[in-house]
């Protein structure tokens, strides 16, 4: 039996590399935004598929210190990220974390 292989999102310096296990380490807001930023311009050169992208909004979402991480330009960046996955094709509400609590709200 063939064993799987695991992968790491680790963000070195401007670029994402794969590794060993499944954790994503980003401590300071210059981290957040190399990693994002990559994440972006992959997206929008068409460098990556748009659910290499979902994945990596889940995993910064889903971090710890998000909040403490999040300034106006890192916002920005992920909103961009956002607005292009709806674009291709997945259904997504807008997260109150980035768009604040009314944009979230699924109409009746």
């Amino acid at each position: 039996m063939k064993k799987k292989k695991e992968t790491k999102i680790e963000v070195t310096g401007n670029s994402i590399g794969a590794g060993s296990a499944d954790t994503l380490q980003i401590s300071t807001k210059a981290d957040l935004c190399a990693f994002i930023t990559d994440v972006r311009d992959k997206l929008l050169k068409e460098e990556a598929a748009p659910i290499f992208a979902m994945a990596a909004m889940n995993q910064v979402m889903s971090l710890d210190a998000i909040y403490d991480l999040l300034d106006k330009e890192n916002k920005e960046i992920l909103q961009e990220i956002w607005v292009k996955l709806s674009q291709s094709g997945f259904h997504l509400r807008k997260p109150p974390l980035l768009f604040g609590d009314a944009d979230g709200a699924v109409a009746p």
